[in-house]
């Protein structure tokens, strides 16, 4: 039977990936004024990322499914370091994208390996109940990262951002090779291990699968497109510094660890069917209030409904993510990784779209959103959440 590495380890290791994502963007306006660019090309810092996170998840996933979990997540965690150092010692931002792009390359396995061992040694449901706690104790890293990354930016430097997260990437690689033991369990059959074309075929042609991933996508696309706007409309238009905007950001934080603390508690007793359509309700109603209060020029008019909508991610993406993993056992780290990259991919074309669209006008983020509730909210008709569960 596989034993659970040290969950403490899991944990650490799946914070670093919401940091290094959501932490740096406070930093847009500096890196724009040093570098004289426009939003458009600073906003790449994120698409960027997303997009090498991508390629990582599609091939480390299917690679970790080949060759085990302990050698592709250090190292994964090494480039990561490299990357964050690079960053901090970029003269352009055309350097600062390259290197954007080997550190989320590397940061790809932070976000799909450390789910991918849980469901190693757990059944569906207790491995969805489970990445609910994980996710809940891992908030509390990303609670403070903006604001933290916003108190950097404005008081020392941005490059002080990346160099600290290569020094994190160094900790966890050193922490990964004394406590992470191996999870991938060996096959019977000893049959060979099917490569990444192979195992994305056979997971694209199952319904649960796809729709998973589209729910995911989803939901997934309305955090990325905040992620996205945000700090555009909050910095630029409407003239939050840098450090106030890290302090309202803890709304999303506190939405998400909560909905994860929901998931955790009622996920192995409802089931991840039933948590995934409870956690509609409060997606659709943050929806609304977006539009609802999208002429209120006060901060909350934008992080309260965000808070609704990281809550509904918050209860529904363990089981999301939990039912994608479990449609084959053979492949739960290329499923993992697959439907992370789906993820991922929408991610880039929603932060590229921002980009483009928001200086025209702030309602482009309400469109955005919506787009990816309509996405999320067929995946769940795809899958048939809408239906009474046949018993």
């Amino acid at each position: 039977m596989n034993i659970l590495p040290p969950l403490w380890l899991l944990i650490g290791v799946a914070a670093l990936g919401p940091i290094v994502m959501n932490g740096v963007l406070p930093a847009h306006s500096v890196v724009m004024q040093e570098f004289e660019t426009r939003y458009g090309v600073v906003q790449l810092v994120l698409t960027v990322f997303l997009m090498a996170s991508f390629f990582g998840q599609m091939l480390l996933g299917n690679a970790a499914d080949r060759f085990g979990r302990r050698p592709i997540m250090i190292a994964g965690l090494i480039i990561f370091a490299v990357g964050g150092f690079l960053c901090a010692l970029a003269p352009s931002i055309e350097l600062l994208l390259s290197a954007r792009f080997i550190q989320g390359f590397g940061a790809s396995v932070c976000m799909f390996l450390p789910r991918a061992i849980v469901r190693d040694v757990f059944t569906r449901d207790k491995s969805a109940s489970m990445i609910g706690y994980m996710t809940t104790a891992m908030m509390v890293a990303p609670l403070f990262g903006p604001m933290l990354g916003g108190w950097v930016t404005d008081n020392l430097s941005w490059r002080w951002l990346y160099a600290g997260l290569g020094f994190c990437g160094l900790l966890f690689t050193c922490l990964a090779y004394l406590f992470l033991n191996e999870t991938l369990a060996e096959r019977a059959d000893n049959a060979p291990r099917l490569s990444y074309f192979a195992a994305s075929t056979v997971l694209l042609k199952l319904r649960t699968f796809i729709a998973s991933a589209l729910m995911m996508s989803g939901a997934i696309g309305m955090y990325y497109s905040f992620l996205a706007g945000a700090p555009y409309i909050l910095l630029e238009s409407r003239g939050l510094s840098a450090s106030e905007y890290g302090m309202w950001f803890a709304c999303v934080a506190i939405g998400y660890l909560s909905g994860n603390l929901i998931a955790g508690r009622f996920t192995q007793t409802r089931g991840v069917r039933r948590m995934i359509q409870i956690g509609c309700v409060p997606g659709v109603i943050g929806v609304l209030l977006f539009w609802l209060l999208s002429l209120w020029q006060h901060p909350l008019g934008m992080f309260f409904p965000m808070l609704f909508v990281a809550l509904s991610n918050g209860i529904s993406l363990p089981s999301m993510t939990a039912t994608a993993m479990s449609v084959r056992e053979d492949l739960i780290s290329s499923a993992a990784g697959l439907s992370g990259a789906c993820q991922i991919a929408f991610g880039v074309f929603v932060t590229f779209v921002l980009g483009t669209a928001l200086p025209m006008s702030d309602f482009w983020l309400l469109y955005m959103i919506s787009a990816c509730a309509a996405i999320w909210l067929f995946g769940m008709w795809f899958g048939g959440y809408f239906r009474a569960e046949q018993q």
